[in-house]
């Protein structure tokens, strides 16, 4: 890779650029639907759908649909019989979500559900979800990690996006919302799943940061 060359152009030039729905969705909600570019990154998106290929999840749970595009990437990878939850308290962003992943051909195997993520949560069995991915409300991140913990079975995958350090919120704070708040509830986060004793945990260089956790690792 030359000095000049971006790590996205790189990865579409290696591994292919995004496919025609995908561009096609991608348009659509930023060009025409005029929201704001803060979905997973193009990598972090193939990463998540690798995750759930290997990792053949049940039952998956995503806190933060947006327009539903890391949703259809994770449903690609849902092994037959899977399925994802999705959850956003925003009704504009889950109807469109709804659009895209019928377009996508995945809308059989994910339900978007328009609530408060937290309270959603809370009626949840524990140890019933196999993969959660956290990519939502920054500063409520740590709240997010208290819930879907417990939900999490034996050996199941918690992925939060936007962990990488020194990363600009801007573009996604809520106004009046302090970006250096949410940058610290995201370091709060990143310390209470390091300091986890059930949890084993790398971070992924993709051009948000995931950090990938697995429950259950014994450190005794």
């Amino acid at each position: 890779m030359s000095p000049t060359t971006s790590p996205d152009s790189y990865i579409r030039s290696r591994l292919g650029s995004r496919d025609a729905v995908l561009d096609g969705v991608l348009r659509d909600a930023l060009l025409e639907q005029r929201l704001p570019a803060i979905q997973v990154d193009d990598n972090g998106a193939r990463v998540l759908q690798l995750l759930t290929m290997l990792h053949r999840p049940r039952l998956v749970v995503e806190v933060g649909t947006l327009f539903g595009y890391s949703a259809i990437h994770i449903a690609r990878g849902l092994p037959p019989g899977g399925k994802l939850i999705t959850i956003d308290v925003d009704a504009e962003s889950t109807a469109l979500a709804e659009r895209y992943l019928r377009e996508a051909g995945v809308a059989d195997r994910v339900e978007v559900v328009t609530a408060d993520a937290t309270t959603y949560l809370a009626g949840l069995e524990p140890d019933s979800v196999d993969m959660v991915f956290i990519d939502a409300d920054k500063k409520s991140y740590p709240q997010y990690l208290k819930a879907c913990f417990p939900l999490l079975r034996p050996g199941g995958l918690l992925v939060a996006d936007d962990v990488a350090p020194g990363g600009d919120f801007s573009g996604e704070s809520q106004p009046g919302v302090d970006p250096d708040r949410e940058a610290a509830a995201i370091d709060t986060y990143v310390r209470a799943v390091g300091r986890g004793a059930r949890l084993f945990s790398a971070f992924v260089g993709t051009g948000h940061g995931l950090l990938v956790s697995y429950k259950d690792w014994d450190r005794a």
